[in-house]
């Protein structure tokens, strides 16, 4: 039987043609578990201010990839943007100030959250979106988020060198 980290690590080496965000989802569920796991693209100006994506999701269905959004200056980007932490709430009343979409959040039975941020040379890529019900997160499930940074930095990592390549083909960069 194989570690989840160690699952990760050889669909990253030896598949292709995969997701690496449902990998990185799936590492998740099996280390902390979840009922919606996404992860968001940010690009952010001075002042925490910038635009959000989400570019994968868990439930498509319920709660689906996202076009830009602006972001708009509040407590979670506080914590998460200009403090580069990870943010935490274990009841809808913890985050409902600063989610929009609060109520649809709460109408799929989920009640708790935890949004890390994805960092590489200081410069916020994104972040890591782990919701369950409420109270779910203790301070066990908590402590093992940073045991799978390096795994979130090179998802997003891939994910920009993707990017890159498509933008590059393009406009015929070698």
């Amino acid at each position: 039987m194989h570690k989840p980290i160690e699952t990760f690590s050889r669909r990253m080496r030896v598949e292709s043609g995969f997701n690496p965000f449902a990998a990185l989802d799936e590492l998740y569920q099996q280390t902390i578990g979840h009922k919606l796991f996404s992860c968001s693209k940010l690009n952010i100006q001075k002042g925490g201010i910038g635009t959000a994506v989400r570019v994968y999701t868990s439930d498509e269905a319920n709660y689906p990839m996202s076009e830009l959004k602006e972001i708009v200056p509040n407590r979670w980007t506080q914590i998460v943007i200009e403090d580069q932490e990870t943010f935490f709430a274990n009841s809808v009343d913890g985050f409902a100030d600063v989610f929009p979409d609060h109520a649809l959040i709460e109408a799929l039975g989920l009640g708790s959250v935890v949004n890390v941020p994805v960092i590489v040379e200081g410069a916020l890529l994104g972040t890591v979106n782990i919701l369950n019900e409420t109270g779910y997160f203790d301070d066990s499930r908590l402590a093992v988020l940073g045991e799978f940074e390096a795994a979130a930095q090179l998802v997003f990592l891939l994910e920009s060198k993707e990017a890159y390549s498509t933008v590059s083909d393009d406009i015929g960069v070698i």
